[in-house]
């Protein structure tokens, strides 16, 4: 049988087809859009019942079906958990976000050197009109494509960049200066951060990635050193 048996099997496959067509339109790469892709696929042909699987097997039962891997598993295990997927909401314009994260994210991470390059080609981007612009559902009654939304590769790392639209940014004024990124690695395994533009100490005016203020003013040591002077 190849068609979906189960509700859930088809709502899952539904999910993770929908967020392959919107990362395609939103430019992001075509790794990240054939893994979601193939995904949607594997689940849409799965015999057996998904939530079902997940129920005996957990994160590890669903990682092992062919053409899923850890990081869409923890996606799945989140559809099927809270019955929403955050990701896709993130690229539908509809997430409810998250206000600043002021810890560092855990697990391996890409360089803050990495993070603020993709911060600038955010930055760079969002001034011209060369990105996807999506509606969020906060603070925009009129229903206005108005907020930039970045997909780029640096390495194994893939990232998807946006302006914060929390009410804390907009009662401050930040909308524009803080990025939040997510981050997914070879797994598609997502973790976040936001970088903003300090206010306040030595690192005031310069752009920081959220919890690693120290490496950030490490960096910045090391570009404005002078040349053949190690710090």
């Amino acid at each position: 049988m190849s068609t979906v048996a189960h509700a859930d099997n088809a709502r899952v496959a539904g999910q993770l087809h929908e967020a392959a067509r919107l990362l395609h339109a939103q430019g992001a790469s075509p790794y990240r859009v054939n893994a979601y892709r193939k995904a949607g696929d594997a689940i849409a042909c799965l015999h057996r019942d998904v939530r079902n699987l997940f129920q005996a097997e957990g994160v590890r039962g669903l990682d092992a079906i062919p053409g899923v891997g850890l990081g869409i598993a923890t996606a799945i295990s989140e559809m099927l958990g809270t019955g929403r997927w955050a990701m896709l909401e993130t690229l539908r314009g509809t997430h409810e976000p998250r206000e600043v994260r002021l810890r560092a994210p855990e697990g391996s991470q890409p360089s803050v050197e990495t993070i603020l390059d993709v911060d600038r080609e955010d930055r760079d981007r969002a001034g011209g009109d060369s990105l996807k612009r999506i509606a969020p559902r906060r603070f925009n009654p009129t229903h206005e494509a108005w907020l930039p939304i970045l997909h780029t590769s640096r390495g194994p790392w893939h990232f998807t960049a946006l302006h914060s639209n929390t009410a804390l940014a907009h009662r401050l004024g930040r909308t524009r200066d803080w990025v939040v990124m997510f981050f997914y690695d070879g797994d598609h395994v997502e973790r976040q951060c936001t970088v903003v533009t300090e206010t306040r100490g030595s690192l005031a005016g310069r752009r920081v990635v959220r919890g690693r203020e120290r490496e950030c003013r490490a960096r910045y040591e090391r570009i404005e050193a002078p040349q053949g002077i190690s710090t």
